[in-house]
């Protein structure tokens, strides 16, 4: 047995209108000072107020969310007591909403009660619904069911996955109003986010038919698209159609799974504080041609060979070889295209540090459960190796 789950999708322009919808007096906003200081919030409760609802925020999300955020949103959430949680922002904001989702329901839980096993956890709901409205393009947590904490450990902060299906939003919504205001840089970072959901989607050992269905039109979008909002910032229907293809992606990785390039993406990022997307976008490459070059199946080369057939990237008469590859090929050509970095060494680390810290992202590699979803197994010296490549930017050969 399998299930698709989903949430609500609203999405274009003026989207957020919908809230009339949605019954609830009392919403509890979940953000951060970067949403307050670009003025989103104040699109939001100006709606909410034009609705008659009733509003308190809490603006204390930080990147790579801390458990300390959850914990604290929660408190001034059971105080307030809403009808509707709203998340507002980028992925750490949607993560901490989702949890928040939880422990207001069941106050006596802990996020290690966040599991998938909990069977207590498809009834969430009773209390609140959760709204999520994304305001980057790439990370798809308003419809994944995992959730990314960090939490202080051996003087790291370390990169922990609570999961659960009952922790996807209700409703989804897909404003492009505001993606319209992101910087270059984070357009770019979100979208090879999305990017390595929809790669990892296709071949792990949870994929789907209906996952593959959405990973392959995410996939077609952020390729035709993302250049477009790279040459023009401000191009409304590309920005519109790119924050469509973030949660696209998001619904068919969260119903099936990422692997090894998000493993080793945490690790990276736990390691020197890089944005997640810059670390999935850069390995996405090398972890494709890592999965063609299993020496034990041909199962990931016929995946990815029709997938660059049906995209158009190959001819059907082409080479079962010839097509798969065509997907690193296709890779490293949108990179160049939108001035993507395609290695570490570009970053800004350097490699004496990257080496210096290599046996502890193979330890916190090992630690991210996703890891195990890869249709190729990996071992601690594959894992260097492939930093290695990245960092110099040298093709997978193993």
């Amino acid at each position: 047995m399998w299930y698709f789950w989903p949430s609500k999708v609203i999405y274009g322009e003026n989207a957020l209108d919908f809230l009339e919808n949605i019954a609830g007096k009392k919403c509890f906003i979940v953000t951060d000072d970067v949403m307050k200081d670009l003025g989103y919030v104040d699109i939001l409760t100006k709606k909410l107020k034009s609705l008659g609802r009733e509003y308190e925020i809490y603006t204390g999300v930080h990147p790579d969310p801390h458990e300390e955020d959850v914990l604290e949103a929660r408190e001034q959430c059971l105080s307030y007591q809403p009808d509707l949680i709203i998340a507002l922002g980028g992925g750490s904001v949607m993560d901490v909403a989702k949890a928040v989702l939880a422990l207001y329901d069941y106050p006596e839980y802990t996020l290690d009660d966040l599991y998938p096993m909990n069977s207590e956890l498809y009834n969430l709901g009773k209390k609140t619904q959760l709204i999520s409205i994304p305001t980057t393009s790439g990370t798809g947590a308003d419809n994944t069911f995992a959730i990314i904490i960090s939490k202080k450990e051996e003087g790291i902060w370390k990169k922990l996955i609570h999961a659960h299906k009952g922790l996807v939003s209700s409703y989804t919504i897909l404003d492009p109003i505001f993606p319209a205001g992101m910087p270059p840089r984070l357009t770019l970072n979100t979208a090879f986010d999305a990017l390595a959901h929809s790669f990892e989607n296709f071949a792990n050992t949870w994929r789907n038919e209906f996952s593959n269905a959405l990973g392959l039109k995410a996939i077609e979008l952020i390729f035709e698209y993302l250049p477009k909002v790279y040459n023009k910032n401000d191009n409304m229907e590309a920005r519109d159609m790119l924050h469509q293809a973030a949660t696209i992606a998001g619904i068919a990785m969260g119903n099936s799974s990422v692997h090894i390039g998000h493993s080793l993406a945490h690790s990276w990022g736990s390691i020197f504080k890089c944005a997640h997307g810059e670390a999935v976008g850069i390995l996405t490459s090398y972890i494709v041609q890592y999965l063609l070059n299993n020496p034990e199946s041909d199962e990931v080369k016929n995946i990815y060979a029709k997938m660059a057939r049906q995209l158009g990237w190959s001819e059907w008469a082409d080479s079962i070889d010839d097509a798969a590859y065509s997907v690193v090929r296709k890779i490293k050509e949108l990179q160049d295209k939108v001035d993507f970095p395609k290695n570490f060494a570009e970053t800004g680390v350097s490699k004496e540090d990257m080496e210096t810290n290599l046996d502890m992202m193979v330890e916190l590699s090992f630690q991210d459960p996703t890891i195990t979803m890869a249709p190729r197994s990996i071992n601690a010296e594959q894992i260097k190796k492939i930093y290695r490549y990245a960092f110099e930017g040298k093709d997978i050969d193993f």
